[in-house]
């Protein structure tokens, strides 16, 4: 794996008084990830970007997000100056369990083949819908879309370096 960092989510807004915040997680994110020693805070400060470690001491859900309280924080306010902040994890520091599941940045930029070996292109970007993930896929003869799921997907997964997919007419155009 290239050292790329993966986008975790937002702070979105404080919670009460004692420093915590809201966090909208993104579609790579996994629960497992906050308790790593390696994560990133980046934040827009004048016209450049500030980063520095952070440490996640207690996480809980709340409603499709989650509630979060970093180390150094103690107080709303300066719970309030982090609002907008994004968390991130480079690749080649990740310290903790994945999950069971591929998440969209194994994915990017995999190489996809028909079930006869034919080069259709490679995964440019991931969707996320409520039913399944779809990936883009772009090649030759532009771009399309394949839905994450068996009858399409014939086999993939984190150490190959390709995915197999089974096209239905009018998938790909020619």
């Amino acid at each position: 794996m290239d050292t790329e960092e993966i986008y975790l989510g937002q702070l979105v807004k404080p919670v009460g008084l004692k420093g915590e915040l809201k966090f909208l997680p993104s579609h790579d994110f996994w629960l497992e990830v906050l308790e790593s020693k390696q994560l990133l805070l980046r934040m827009l400060r004048g016209n450049g970007v500030d980063s520095q470690p952070l440490r996640i001491e207690k996480v809980r859900p709340q409603k499709g997000c989650y509630v979060v309280k970093m180390t150094g924080l103690q107080d709303r306010s300066a719970a309030e100056a982090l609002i907008g902040a994004e968390l991130f994890i480079a690749t080649a520091d990740i310290d903790v369990e994945l999950p069971d599941r591929v998440l969209p940045f194994q994915i990017m930029g995999k190489s996809v083949v028909d079930e006869d070996g034919h080069q259709l292109g490679e995964v440019t970007s991931v969707l996320a819908t409520p039913a399944h993930d779809v990936y883009e896929v772009t090649g030759e003869n532009g771009s399309f879309l394949v839905p994450a799921v068996p009858e399409f997907i014939l086999s993939m997964g984190v150490a190959r370096d390709e995915i197999v997919i089974r096209p239905i007419p009018g998938l790909i155009a020619e």
